[in-house]
């Protein structure tokens, strides 16, 4: 194990992440939870030096790193690194350990945390600190002298109005790009259960749909937002809950009414739309939506039922466009390509749909199979991390190429409809990194100008941060 344990002994819990900004919801939980009972916790950039820098002081330390399913492999070889020089205790949690939390095998890991974390993490702290055991501690994969013990979860959260504000202290000294957006979510999982979603494997992990579904009451809620007003100058909210942000029509009526009495600044949230309907777009416009997210992901029936699992029709997605589109709201689709069993076709379709329901602003993401691994029978066999890192989603390395460029131009050809007469000739073009720094500006312009607008500082501090986001990837192979 990283660290011999000493009784009564108070560790440093050193958050890890790749820092973007705007800060992170779950590790700002677990923070606020951890602080609240005496410990001492930071935050670093998942940056080598950056790290051994905080390290060099020889305080015992708990690296905890908050582990999304791209840079899973960069922590792994972050971790490793750190470990070779200094003592410390590493633990893992986030989406990536909780789907695959055999990664307590790898070298390096010390603990893994399945699901929520906050009391969890509590209490590996408390016992490691203590002195205590911490083989048997519910939610946690541990790892004592190359045996690892299994333990079973803990029951959800029920009250998510007991848990303190999240800790946006702990992002306090970093550059943020977007200070004036005010992040936060209103509830905790998903009555829908797509198939490459998060929250459906939640949902069968836990195999308890009725608990599943948390909400905070509206009060609790703009009591966080309050608190933010006072310490930062907000211009923007942005409710970073899915689906179930508009699940509840008397939530809605609720949150409508405080909102626009207590906070009253334009805000964006995300929208399913088969939930859309002209009571709930009402509320939310008399709150004062500025801007809202809608799926539509493919505009094939088949692959968005059958296969993603998304219970809608080309029909409702039109009809809840409209609707938003009617009250003013500004409206931003997702969308995925390179789907098992989809075709340059059905992409093409799918940009027809968005120019039809007149996106101001389009996600376009390349499917991924990680967040599939119990959820659909096209990957219910694949049985370990490397089996998904082995699975290609389309036919050939040279079709994949062409559907990143397909990605890369998405947005453009719905903003500009006449390239879609071109697009057949353009995604075979050589011009793979162009595309996409032409998508990464697009999508800054939209982001800054059309759907969360917050005056003219935020966009040349937009432009920094897009600047090294760019600068990085273009130096990538």
């Amino acid at each position: 194990m990283g660290i011999p344990l000493k009784k009564n002994h108070i560790y440093r819990i050193l958050f890890v992440i790749q820092y973007t900004g705007e800060g992170n919801q779950g590790m700002m939980s677990l923070s606020s939870v951890l602080k609240r009972n005496g410990y001492t916790v930071e935050f670093v950039d998942a940056s080598y030096n950056k790290i051994k820098k905080k390290l060099k002081d020889n305080i015992p330390t708990i690296l905890a790193y908050h582990v999304v399913f791209m840079f899973a492999d960069y922590y792994m070889i972050l971790n490793k690194r750190l470990k070779k020089e200094f003592n410390v205790f590493s633990v893992f949690g986030g989406p990536h350990p909780t789907v695959f939390p055999e990664m307590i095998q790898e070298e390096g890991v010390d603990g893994v945390c399945i699901g929520e974390g906050e009391f969890a993490m509590l209490e590996l702290i408390d016992n490691i600190s203590s002195g205590k055991p911490i083989r048997n501690i519910k939610n946690w994969w541990i790892k004592e002298n190359g045996h690892i013990f299994k333990n079973p979860l803990r029951p959800l959260i029920e009250d998510l109005d007991n848990l303190p504000f999240p800790d946006r202290d702990l992002f306090a000294h970093q550059t943020l790009f977007d200070a004036e957006k005010f992040h936060i979510i209103t509830g905790r999982g998903c009555t829908f259960n797509c198939s490459y979603c998060y929250d459906t494997y939640l949902n069968k992990l836990y195999n308890n749909k009725e608990s599943i579904i948390r909400r905070k009451s509206v009060q609790n809620v703009i009591g966080e937002i309050i608190q933010g007003l006072e310490r930062f100058p907000v211009k923007f909210i942005m409710f970073d809950d899915d689906g179930i942000f508009i699940s509840s029509v008397e939530w809605i009526k609720e949150f409508s009414t405080q909102y626009k009495q207590h906070v009253n600044l334009p805000f964006f949230c995300n929208v399913r739309a088969d939930l859309v309907d002209g009571e709930i777009v009402g509320c939310l416009k008399e709150a004062g939506c500025f801007s809202v997210a809608m799926g539509i992901e493919t505009a094939d029936d088949i692959i968005r039922e059958d296969f993603l699992n998304r219970k809608m029709t080309v029909e409702q997605i039109i009809s809840a466009a409209r609707l938003i589109k009617q009250h003013a709201i500004r409206l931003r689709t997702t969308n995925m390509v390179g789907i098992p069993g989809g075709t340059l076709k059905n992409d093409l379709e799918t940009i027809k749909l968005n120019i039809k329901c007149k996106a101001d602003g389009v996600g376009t993401y390349l499917f991924s199979t990680a967040y599939m691994r119990t959820c659909n029978p096209v990957t219910h066999d694949l049985k370990n991390m490397s089996d998904y890192k082995n699975l290609l989603t389309t036919a050939s390395l040279a079709s994949r190429d062409l559907v990143k460029n397909v990605r890369s131009l998405f947005s453009l050809t719905v903003e500009f409809p006449f390239l879609l007469y071109f697009l057949p000739i353009l995604i075979t073009l050589p011009l793979k990194r162009l595309y996409r720094l032409l998508d990464i500006c697009w999508g800054g312009y939209c982001a800054y100008f059309r759907l969360y607008p917050t005056g003219i500082k935020t966009f040349f501090r937009g432009i920094r941060k897009y600047l090294k986001i760019i600068t990085h990837w273009w130096v990538l192979p």
